[in-house]
């Protein structure tokens, strides 16, 4: 699955409005209220007609919450229609479709999204025929997926359509599942001594996002996973921060459904499996060295998945080659190349945010102001001039070249 394009009309905080996305790796950047959340919310509603034609999944309609209302001095008026269109590929099939809202008491349509529920059902026969046709996969990690328990954690039915799309479009990265399964796995393996194909891809998709891992496996005796580093060090799941473990599950969690829906592509499966995934806040918790590693590390352990993701880090933007979507007043905008940019350079010019406090970079506007004009060295510019080296220490990069200013202008 891939989606190329979505039209929003009266979803949340979108009067009307369309956003085209790359088919790799996309990230929504916005102030907070922006609309960035709601954007990932709408692509769930896109994404989610393909489970009308999959029994066992559940699918996501317009909630109440989505209605985009009008407040005036004296009411609330809710904003209908609402509707949200796509345009994208499945299986090689290129398709648009539309789900709406029509009233308040009326239910989601899908009379304009049958092409998908019906490619789906197609699909769904062909799995219950024994035919081995690559499923896409199709998640959303929320920002609740960091403290949200994950519900029957160790039920594995052996359908492909029903573990692999298992609460799809509201996963989540619970370090306590991650854990609980590898355990269940890995007694699979002692006692029925026969790999398990999921187990493989996991485990390869993790050792593939911390460098210089080589492997990791639960230690029946401590109870708990381990990471085995190249060097020999083993060092328990427990000592990596909240951040760091709850990524490595999202990443696991990516990982095992690309496995259950994909048995037949063996170790392999996440590397050729394609599909949708959306997650919000990316950044959530993460140290900057791991921000700055977090886009990389998804492209390469799953190549084939389109990722649109929202995001605060000038870090993690400094590291995108795809598309950046900043959203502004109801509107998209492209941003140019940020990549390999630095992170201040990100926040100054793609985020137009200061990397300094507001009162201290005032000042320094004021100082290279009275630089400029020849008064550099007045008794206001050399009182700013003491507030800035209290502030930022003399050695501050900024500090440095208004030296070389005031020596050019000085020579003058």
């Amino acid at each position: 699955m891939r989606i190329d394009k979505i039209r929003l009309k009266n979803f949340r905080c979108y009067e009307e409005t369309e956003i085209e996305f790359h088919p790799n790796f996309n990230i929504v950047i916005g102030i907070n209220g922006t609309g960035k959340t709601a954007v990932l919310e709408a692509l769930t509603v896109a994404a989610g007609s393909f489970f009308l034609g999959i029994d066992y999944a559940e699918n996501r309609h317009i909630r109440p919450e989505d209605i985009r209302v009008l407040s005036t001095e004296f009411d609330i008026n809710e904003q209908f229609p609402v509707e949200v269109e796509a345009w994208g590929m499945i299986n090689g099939e290129e398709l648009n479709w539309l789900r709406e809202l029509t009233g308040p008491k009326n239910k989601t349509t899908y009379v304009k999204a049958l092409a998908i529920k019906e490619l789906a059902k197609n699909i769904q026969d062909r799995v219950r025929s024994g035919e081995n046709i690559k499923l896409p996969m199709v998640a959303y990690y929320s920002t609740e997926r960091l403290w949200k328990e994950r519900s029957d954690t160790t039920k594995i039915s052996g359908s492909r359509l029903k573990d692999g799309y298992y609460n799809g479009l509201k996963a989540t990265s619970n370090n306590k599942f991650f854990t609980k399964w590898f355990e269940k796995e890995e007694m699979v393996v002692l006692q029925q001594r026969k790999q398990s194909v999921g187990l493989q891809v996991v485990r390869k998709t993790v050792s593939n996002c911390v460098d210089k891992c080589e492997n990791v496996y639960f230690d029946f005796n401590r109870r708990e996973l381990i990471m085995e580093y190249e060097d020999g060090r083993k060092l328990p799941f427990r000592y990596l921060s909240d951040g760091v473990r709850n990524t490595l599950a999202t990443v696991a969690d990516i990982a095992f459904r690309c496995a259950m829906l994909n048995p037949h592509l063996g170790e392999d499966a996440a590397m050729e499996t394609e599909g949708l995934v959306l997650i919000d806040e990316l950044d959530l918790h993460l140290h900057p060295s791991w921000q700055k590693e977090i886009v990389n590390n998804l492209k390469s352990s799953f190549p084939k998945i389109q990722f649109i993701v929202t995001t605060h880090s000038p870090l993690i933007l400094s590291t995108v080659q795809d598309r950046i979507v900043t959203m502004v007043d109801g509107k998209a905008y492209y941003s140019v190349n940020t990549y390999g940019r630095t992170a201040n350079d990100v926040l100054r010019n793609v985020m137009a945010t200061s990397e300094r406090l507001e009162e201290v970079q005032d000042r320094l506007d004021m100082y290279f102001e009275l630089i400029e004009v020849g008064e550099g060295f007045s008794e206001n510019a050399l009182n700013l001039r003491n507030q800035l080296e209290q502030d930022i220490g003399n050695d501050d990069p900024e500090l440095a070249r208004a030296d070389v200013l005031l020596a050019f202008y000085d020579a003058d």
